[in-house]
């Protein structure tokens, strides 16, 4: 194909559209169409697929000849095979569940499903009951694009340069069924070349059904303008607008996934390498989707008793909107799905599934990001969603929310177990955590959230909102207020304080007042001096012990925060100027071997324990 060049010999902005014409071919004969069907069954397409694909060929001896040699994209251990082939704009659809929708899927902003898929063909599904909503869901988005992107007019004056990847899609509405391409990474592009064609969503979907004659007159006109020099500037656009040059249509796909979320998967790792080109939230909640698919399929999501591992996957993914889980406990279950501790086998599987999108090393916090962006998917994408994201992100830093399992018991059983848990456990016990990560959701989403970070700064760790649920968790008042906080946090009652002494209800506490930022921070600083008694050795031997926990967390929260410090280069500065202190070595090695000894002497003791109870049994 020969260039067209100005007078000075460069490519001028607008590309003439004879340039672009020469790809085009005038509609094919029954018999050719015969043949280029019959090749697409060859090639292991069904009937239906290798009809949609031969309508929407601009040029059917190139699409025979790309099902005779199709190509391999591999991505881990998914194949998607392929054909390049120049495709007519007006045969493929804009995306309904494109990734740029995200974040607006995830809070149910839209009101459009997923995709579904058939087994064992590149197929995807998708159905509403009303044509009329699909097209009112459609047209903001589209409109949004058009309005916001940068390169929607130089797709009209230049054709599109740089093809993309295209799936077959089967859409059923109340006006039946129709199969057509979809725009898997290309929604842009396609957008911008419907309007320089003056086509609109429903045109595209049902009003050019193949055959028709509105789609007959088109294809003529695009051929009869694609040569001629004499030609108006609407009609030299819509011949730049016609074709899709060299488009990649995955005719078969080969892996463990449902063809819909390998799809899904493909398109964020196409476009979530960096530099990341989306809003925050769709970043984070196609990264999630990403882990909580890897999760999955290692039989690593935890599953609530009378959960099923498919509907915890679909709760969190955002496929499943309608479901009986709280918003708080839908916050737990994102917690201990997506914030798992560091040394697991599930924080590894995070670990790999963003990277295999990014191509980027994960971070220490990545986790606790993507877990607080689902927990908080209930809430609008306003001005204050970003401060309350930060807030429960900062709060789940607590180790102990890092193994925390959602039972959905009431607060109020949670509370009476969590009571016994401050002296009978070296550590933090299960209520406890259950009770302090449904405490957290309500601190942060309410009308005043009481875990932002103080206004008057760092200026002690009591500022901090892990630090604040850390010292409510470790006393008899602070667990009874926390319980409190959620029975009012689900009535939609601002969170009162109780006085010394009371007990949490669902209900209005006559004269209490209003739990403020003030008040929290207060309850917390109490918590520090303990009360002056005589406590028994046990009872002083589990507090130390708890008291250590919480040392050793944060001296591994302020390690994380070296760690997270990045240069110009976005590698971490401890990485390229390195920290040697002999002191630090030296204290870490004995606590460290400190601790072993510890270990052993648990196990010392866990074994003459045994002993004496096998004795006690054989002498009953």
């Amino acid at each position: 194909m020969t260039a067209i060049f100005d007078d000075e010999g460069i490519l001028p902005d607008t590309v003439d559209h004879r340039l672009i014409g020469t790809r085009v071919r005038p509609r094919a004969s029954d018999s050719v169409f015969a043949k280029s069907v019959a090749a697409g069954e060859n090639a292991g397409l069904t009937t239906e697929l290798a009809e949609t694909l031969a309508h929407a060929a601009a040029d059917h001896q190139q699409l025979r000849k790309a099902l005779g040699s199709p190509k391999v994209q591999r991505f881990g251990t998914e194949a998607f095979h392929y054909i390049e082939v120049d495709v007519l704009n007006w045969t493929i659809v804009p995306s309904p569940d494109n990734i740029r929708f995200e974040g607006e899927h995830a809070r149910n902003e839209m009101n459009m499903p997923r995709f579904g898929s058939i087994d064992g063909q590149p197929l995807l599904t998708f159905a509403m009951e009303s044509s009329t909503a699909f097209i009112e869901a459609m047209t903001p988005r589209i409109r949004q694009m058009l309005d916001e992107n940068p390169h929607i007019q130089s797709v009209q004056d230049r054709g599109i340069e740089t093809p993309g990847w295209l799936s077959f899609l089967r859409i059923t509405t109340e006006l039946g069924i129709t199969t057509r391409l979809e725009t898997t990474d290309c929604f842009a592009r396609t957008v911008a070349t419907h309007q320089g064609l003056d086509l609109k969503f429903a045109d595209v979907v049902w009003n050019l059904h193949p055959g028709s004659r509105r789609a007959s007159n088109l294809h003529r006109d695009i051929v009869n303008w694609a040569t001629c020099e004499d030609v108006t500037p609407e009609q030299a656009r819509k011949v730049r607008c016609a074709i899709m040059p060299n488009a990649r249509v995955i005719i078969k796909y080969e892996g463990p996934r449902a063809f819909d979320r390998a799809r899904r998967r493909l398109v964020a790792h196409l476009h979530l390498a960096p530099p990341l080109p989306f809003t925050i939230a769709t970043s984070l909640n196609t990264k999630a989707n990403a882990a909580v698919d890897s999760l999955y399929e290692r039989g690593l999501l935890p599953v609530p008793e009378g959960m099923t591992p498919e509907g915890v996957r679909e709760i969190l993914d955002g496929t499943t909107r309608q479901h009986d889980l709280l918003d708080d406990e839908l916050a737990v279950l994102a917690c201990a799905s997506l914030n798992p501790h560091h040394s697991t086998r599930a924080a590894r599987t995070i670990n790999d599934a963003i990277a295999d999108l990014t191509g980027v090393k994960t971070k220490l916090e990545d986790r606790r990001h993507l877990a607080s962006e689902v927990a908080l998917r209930g809430l609008p994408a306003d001005q204050q969603l970003t401060g309350r994201r930060s807030a429960l992100d900062r709060a789940w830093h607590w180790s102990v929310l890092r193994r925390v399992a959602l039972t959905r018991q009431s607060p109020l059983v949670l509370l009476n177990q969590a009571l016994p848990e401050l002296l009978n456990q070296f550590d933090v016990g299960p209520a406890t955590a259950e009770l302090t990560a449904l405490a957290s959701y309500h601190l942060v989403v309410g009308p005043t959230p009481l875990l932002a970070r103080s206004k008057h700064g760092g200026q002690s760790n009591n500022t901090e909102p892990h630090t604040i649920l850390k010292r409510l968790a470790q006393s008899d008042a602070g667990l009874r207020q926390l319980c409190q906080i959620i029975l009012d946090g689900r009535a939609g009652r601002q969170p009162q304080l109780l006085e010394d002494g009371a007990l949490p209800s669902d209900r209005l506490h006559s004269h209490a007042e209003p739990l403020t930022n003030e008040k929290i921070r207060e309850l917390t600083r109490e918590s520090e001096s303990p009360p002056i008694t005589h406590k028994p050795v046990e009872e002083q031997f589990t507090d130390a012990i708890a008291n250590f926990q919480n040392q050793l967390d944060d001296v591994r929260s302020s390690a994380e925060q070296v760690a997270s410090i990045v240069g110009p280069d976005s590698v971490p500065l401890v990485e390229t100027r390195g920290y040697d202190s002999e002191e630090v070595k030296a204290t870490l090695d004995k606590v460290n071997e400190m601790v072993s000894d510890w270990r052993s002497a648990r196990r010392r003791a866990d074994r003459l324990r045994r002993r004496a109870e096998s004795v006690y049994e054989e002498d009953a």
